[in-house]
């Protein structure tokens, strides 16, 4: 297995890279901290913030689906990746430093929240060699669950060192710039990769030898 792991390709390293990022701030900002964070900071009820929290998950389970389908049939995996990963920074920015509806944050996440699976796990069968790709897969479920729990860790200990309650709405800000600073690294990340499947792409018109398959760009 760890022979497998130096065939892989730059894209591929990439989207392992993306892939920790991305879930590190969309799994462990919605599923632990968004709930108090929406109560404390929004100022909404209990049954409101859940009710906010869940809609995102709700949608996916059908805009999943479709922007696969989406995909499917435009063949533009990297674009489309780089897209729903820029939505979750621009998601963050909106709910920390704007007073617009959470509606909108919302609204962004839960397009990024069923955009990029769509895109990454079909994708990751374009990078790798289909001897590797049960190794690529493991790999990048085992960094993203230890990302995952890395996030939780280290964003609970930037809301106790700073005292974020309902008294001290202020106390959450370096919890959202970790969040935001982290969501933008993933962004990069998705750039990088685009750029590497289209550089990939002018390589295989040369017939120049390649490590794994790229996707079209």
């Amino acid at each position: 297995m760890l022979r497998d792991l130096l065939h892989f390709g730059r894209a591929y390293w990439y989207l392992l890279a993306l892939c920790v990022l991305w879930y590190s701030v969309i799994l462990a900002f919605r599923s632990t901290f968004a709930i108090k964070y929406f109560q404390h900071v929004h100022g909404l009820e209990l049954a409101s913030a859940g009710a906010m929290n869940s809609y995102v998950f709700l949608a996916a389970m059908f805009a999943t689906p479709a922007f696969g389908w989406l995909c499917d049939r435009l063949g533009r995996y990297a674009p489309l990746l780089a897209f729903g990963a820029l939505l979750l920074p621009l998601a963050l920015a909106v709910m920390a430093l704007s007073n617009w509806s959470l509606w909108v944050s919302t609204a962004l996440i839960g397009v990024s929240f069923s955009l990029v699976p769509a895109v990454m796990w079909p994708l990751t069968r374009r990078l790798v060699a289909p001897q590797r790709f049960g190794t690529a897969i493991g790999l990048m479920w085992v960094a993203q669950n230890a990302g995952v729990g890395g996030a939780n860790l280290l964003a609970g200990w930037l809301n106790d060192s700073a005292g974020a309650s309902a008294q001290n709405p202020a106390g959450y800000e370096p919890m959202m710039l970790f969040f935001g600073l982290t969501s933008v690294a993933g962004f990069a990340f998705a750039l990088m990769l685009w750029l590497t499947a289209g550089r990939r792409s002018q390589e295989k018109a040369t017939h120049a030898p390649r490590p794994d398959p790229e996707p079209d760009r």
